[in-house]
């Protein structure tokens, strides 16, 4: 029976090495004040990103091809899987009823597979989503059972959510390294581009950003944290030269993004609520990263234009993300 033992254990912790893990959340504690988007988290999971052999990665590979997907077979080809969950509520928390003058209470919730095709200084992201807003995404329940352990008041208009609806998405995202190189002989440097489409029925909606990096024996990856909570590419490891000891990185990013739909703004509206989106918004992004052999830590903050017309003012977004290679 030991020896059984011994032999799973081996082969589970042969499956995942360089594996990759990370979580990230989104929540006031970092912020202070974040406005009506009161929390965010997502676990990602990806398969071994050096490896040519990943059974996910070649499955997901035979799927696209067999739907006429032009993929570059040159290229380096890795899979995962994103589970997320995202909470809205409106300002006033302690009101029962519906404020239909902000914005409602709502979860999302959902799962993607993704596929991704990269070498060392581009990638090409296929993404798609199944996800549930209304009671099935637990964001009652894990708001209020937060607020409990921290001893904050319970929100009491989780009644008025908005109901249930099943939505599924694909996302396309193209991410290129621009430029790499050293500042003032000493530090490392690379700046970032990407762009990518939303399609389906949570969101519709085109994107781009810019980000710009400088550090010290930090991981060579894709620099993307944008859209949120999809942070895949940056699991990835560029170079199989592997990243050792004490690392350092600081970022700066500016994200663009124009939305046709939006399932949770546009049902409000159609609900009675005044959450008219903005068309275009914009968002200044910054980050400390940490990095020490296969663990990776990084703190965020973003900036974001209003996402309704109803709203003047100016709220902050903060984070952290914490990944771990096998």
């Amino acid at each position: 029976m030991r020896n059984k033992l011994v032999v799973t254990a081996w082969l589970l912790s042969s499956s995942l090495y360089a594996d990759s893990f990370s979580f990230t959340i989104y929540n006031d504690f970092f912020a202070g004040h974040d406005g009506h988007f009161t929390s965010a988290a997502s676990l990602i999971w990806l398969e071994d990103d050096q490896e040519s052999n990943n059974i996910y990665s070649s499955m997901l590979v035979s799927m696209l091809q067999g739907i006429a997907v032009p993929l570059d077979t040159s290229k380096h080809h890795n899979a995962g899987v994103n589970l997320e969950q995202m909470i809205v509520t409106p300002e006033n928390t302690q009101l029962e009823t519906a404020q239909y003058n902000d914005f409602p209470y709502a979860g999302y919730l959902s799962l993607s597979t993704f596929l991704l095709e990269w070498d060392h200084d581009s990638f090409i992201e296929y993404s798609a989503e199944f996800g549930v807003i209304g009671k099935e995404s637990g964001a009652e329940f894990i708001q209020k059972t937060f607020h409990k352990i921290i001893g904050s008041e319970q929100p009491q208009g989780w009644d008025t959510q908005l109901s249930t609806r099943y939505t599924i998405n694909v996302l396309l995202q193209h991410g290129v390294k621009s430029w790499e190189g050293h500042v003032f002989d000493r530090f490392e440097s690379d700046w970032f581009n990407h762009y990518g489409v939303n399609l389906g029925t949570f969101d519709v909606s085109v994107f781009g950003g810019t980000a710009i990096r400088i550090g010290h024996n930090y991981t060579q990856n894709f620099n993307t944290h944008y859209p949120y909570l999809k942070s895949e590419a940056n699991l990835l490891r560029c170079d199989r030269l592997k990243q050792h000891g004490f690392g350092w990185s600081a970022s700066a990013g500016l994200e663009t993004k124009l939305l046709a739909y939006s399932a949770i703004l546009d049902r409000a509206v159609n609900n009675g609520y005044e959450t008219h989106k903005n068309v275009l918004n914009t968002l200044a992004c910054f980050s400390g990263s940490l990095y020490h052999n296969h663990h990776h830590m990084r703190l965020f903050y973003e900036i974001p234009t209003p996402y309704v017309k109803e709203e003047n003012k100016i709220n902050i977004f903060g984070g952290f993300e914490y990944s771990y290679r096998f």
